[in-house]
């Protein structure tokens, strides 16, 4: 169920208003050095998060998946025409493994730094033409691989860093631990520990 901000909602809800959904997308080009490419699907340009989003012809085609259980996957076409794209997409080996974020924001809510809607793809396939540069993106992850990402362990903090804001060690008598609920415990914190001590003896659950 799509959750939007109290103020996108109130502008749905209106008969008349002049704050419009604004597509924004995010290019992510596999290169050192190369800041993502940011575009907006409007008449203007967007400043959004602190970017500003250029105004630019790009289109969506559907998404196509078959009962064979592939990825599903859709295309997107930039428009090329200037060839402003074809230097990253050549020196990119064709920007394979490069990331395409959607983002959905209200003009009314700029302000905010969360969009309405976010979704994340991974480009699988890329072909360029005077007109066009149109990429093949599927899911950003494997859909074989273990969801979620984390383990549920009895004696292992899951939290990476000691003293951290997960962790809650204040003190100053400890600058690390072993990540067991026993070391935990002498630094007083183990209220905050990130394993799960409840975990059956057979040791862990995905």
């Amino acid at each position: 169920m799509l959750s939007l901000s109290a103020i996108a909602k109130s502008e749905k809800n209106k008969m008349s208003t002049d704050g419009v959904f604004v597509l924004l997308l995010e290019l992510r080009i596999p290169m050192d050095d190369v800041d993502p490419i940011y575009v907006c699907r409007n008449t203007e340009d967007i400043t959004w998060n602190g970017k500003t989003w250029q105004a630019f012809p790009f289109e969506i085609g559907k998404v196509s998946e078959d009962k064979s259980g592939s990825i599903p996957s859709f295309e997107i076409r930039i428009d090329n025409t200037s060839q402003a794209l074809t230097y990253y997409v050549e020196a990119s080996n064709g920007a394979n493994n490069g990331e395409v974020v959607f983002y959905i924001v209200n003009t009314k809510a700029l302000d905010s730094t969360t969009a309405e809607v976010e979704e994340h793809y991974r480009i699988t396939k890329l072909s360029i033409t005077e007109q066009w540069v149109t990429a093949t993106v599927g899911t950003s992850y494997n859909p074989h691989s273990r969801r979620p990402e984390g383990k549920y362990t009895k004696n292992s903090c899951r939290y990476k860093q000691f003293a951290g804001p997960q962790c809650g060690y204040t003190g100053s008598d400890y600058t690390d631990c072993n990540r067991t609920l026993s070391d935990c415990r002498k630094r007083g914190c183990s209220d905050r520990f990130g394993g799960f001590p409840g975990v059956d003896q057979g040791g862990i659950y995905v």
